[in-house]
């Protein structure tokens, strides 16, 4: 095995060193080998943790330069056959190429995400083995939510004699519709015994997110009429939804006999609400000006949501290499 695909092992359960609750002083807190636990002790004197460098073009280092150039490349290229007929109903003619660009883009920007968040929290800790696992279930997953989503979005309405673009208020419907569609089977694999670990099974979830947000992009190409060039980046708000519910949800679930905990349900009526607004300003229109604005808010929120619950899976040995926002500050006593 290469150097590139090895397993990075976590470090043994013990105490190691975090930032207090305040992030100014340095405490002990006990690793399970999996998680942080809540138990927190005071760190020897003189302890400390390294100072963070921060590299304000940090994100391009390799291969961040090259999924920049290439989303900027197939976004571009999608962008101007949209233009030849942004008000069209269906691709046609050149525009057929829209969707795989559409899908290309969001994708790249999917693998940046996954990039960015395993130098933190660390999927290379799992082993390749179960990596592939995690990547077949989260495809499967994302396919059985497309489908619940569809159901529940389209279905229901048409029940009344109605469809989403007649009566805005059905947007609300997408909250509930896809952030449980995204997690049901994860939740059954959990139930089942699989991928029970917190860090599988927010890689199991992140995967299955992000590949729903793939299929959205692709699925609104196909109609220029709904489709804009922002999209390939702003379907970050799928993983940055129901990643955050993962991040609380398996973390609290680990060691106990449900996932249905309170943190957990919360964590999804959190999700749920952003995601059911957001939908509802778009489709409303009430604030066309501001629409852009109002799902870049939604990406940025949920990922400071998801990046205090996720950093509570960053291993001791990652502590002092991440900033000082992703570092697992122990709990107030």
């Amino acid at each position: 095995m290469s150097n590139e695909h090895a397993v990075v092992a976590l470090p043994a359960a013990g105490n190691y060193p975090v930032p207090d609750d305040h992030g100014t002083h340095v405490v002990e807190r006990a690793w399970d080998g999996e998680v942080w636990t809540d138990e927190v002790r005071p760190a020897p004197a003189g302890t400390e943790l390294p100072r963070y460098k921060r590299h304000i073009f940090g994100f391009l280092r390799n291969p961040g330069w090259k999924l920049l150039l290439l989303l900027i490349v197939v976004t571009g290229a999608a962008s101007a056959l949209w233009a030849t007929d942004r008000e069209a109903s269906w691709v046609h003619g050149a525009q057929l190429l829209m969707p795989p660009l559409s899908l290309i883009a969001t994708a790249t920007v999917m693998l940046a995400l996954f990039i960015f968040l395993n130098r933190r929290v660390g999927f290379n800790r799992i082993s390749p083995d179960t990596r592939r696992a995690i990547v077949k279930w989260g495809l499967l997953s994302a396919v059985v939510g497309f489908a619940f989503a569809f159901a529940v979005e389209i279905l229901i309405p048409k029940i009344f004699g109605q469809s989403m673009r007649d009566e805005k208020a059905w947007s609300l419907l997408a909250g509930p519709a896809e952030e449980t569609g995204k997690l049901l089977l994860p939740v059954i694999l959990w139930i089942k015994g699989r991928f029970r670990l917190p860090r599988e099974g927010y890689m199991l979830v992140l995967v299955s997110a992000a590949t729903f947000g793939i299929f959205e992009s692709t699925e609104y190409a196909l109609n220029p009429e709904h489709w804009e060039p922002s999209r390939v980046v702003l379907e970050l708000m799928h993983p940055m939804f129901t990643g955050f519910i993962a991040a609380v949800a398996w973390r609290v679930a680990w060691n106990r006999e449900s996932w249905f905990t309170g943190a957990a349900i919360g964590a999804w009526l959190i999700a749920v609400f952003a995601h059911s607004i957001n939908d509802f300003i778009v489709l409303d229109g009430f604030a066309e000006g501001l629409l852009g604005f109002v799902s870049i808010a939604a990406v940025v929120i949920m990922y400071l949501f998801q990046k205090h619950a996720a950093r509570q899976l960053v291993p001791p040995d990652n502590v002092g290499l991440v900033s000082p926002h992703w570092r697992p500050r122990a709990k107030r006593a």
